[in-house]
């Protein structure tokens, strides 16, 4: 079939021009055939109507392409600099010497490791007896036993023959017993026939079930 508009040739059953896109289902006046028609747009043919094909050629090519659904590095850095930053948590620091201690002397070199402490309350029990309340921040058993031995030493007077450190935390320090450690100190404690020094440190409360009791004599 040919264009009674343009004089291009269409397929038989088409509706419209494959030239010029008019609608071949209406016929023009006979003074209208091949008259003043502007020439078809140059390049690949299309079957849609003139005025559609107009109204496509004035939409900018910017607004037809299909939006991004890849996100901008902007947007990506954004996201990341949101997220929560998940920082490892260190391992604990290992003792400077053997622990449990089994001797004095090792007991001595765990001391470089010792946290600063405050003392919270210092007083005289029965006897010759002192008692001293210390407050450090919360750390591991080593630790602990390293921070009453330095305050033991510092406390340390011949007028007693016990001396009693506790630890306890900040936000309980007036509690009855000590939640941080324990080290008890007996000078001249008798075992038997024998007269000697003996240290009894405790971890934590004394009564969790991972608590460390050391013994040792001098």
């Amino acid at each position: 079939m040919r264009c009674p508009y343009c004089g291009g040739y269409n397929a038989d059953q088409a509706n419209f021009c494959a030239r010029c896109g008019r609608d071949l289902k209406v016929f023009p006046q006979p003074n209208q055939q091949y008259q003043g028609y502007p020439p078809p747009p140059q390049g690949k043919s299309t079957n849609l109507p003139q005025p559609l094909q107009q109204q496509a050629q004035q939409v900018p090519t910017t607004q037809r392409r299909r939006p991004s659904t890849v996100p901008s590095q902007s947007a990506r850095i954004t996201r990341e600099q949101e997220a929560p930053v998940i920082k490892p948590v260190p391992p604990p620091p290992e003792p400077p010497s053997q622990f449990p201690p089994q001797t004095v002397e090792q007991l001595r070199a765990l001391e470089e490791g010792a946290l600063a402490y405050t003392i919270f309350h210092s007083t005289v029990g029965d006897g010759h007896k002192k008692i001293v309340r210390i407050v450090y921040s919360k750390c591991v058993k080593w630790q602990q036993v390293a921070t009453l031995y330095k305050a033991f030493k510092e406390q340390l007077e011949d007028g007693f023959d016990t001396i009693l450190i506790q630890g306890v935390f900040a936000q309980d320090p007036d509690v009855y017993e000590f939640t941080n450690g324990q080290l008890e100190f007996d000078r001249g404690a008798r075992l038997g026939d024998v007269i000697l020094n003996r240290y009894q440190i405790e971890t934590g409360n004394g009564f969790e079930a991972d608590s460390i009791r050391i013994v040792l004599t001098e």
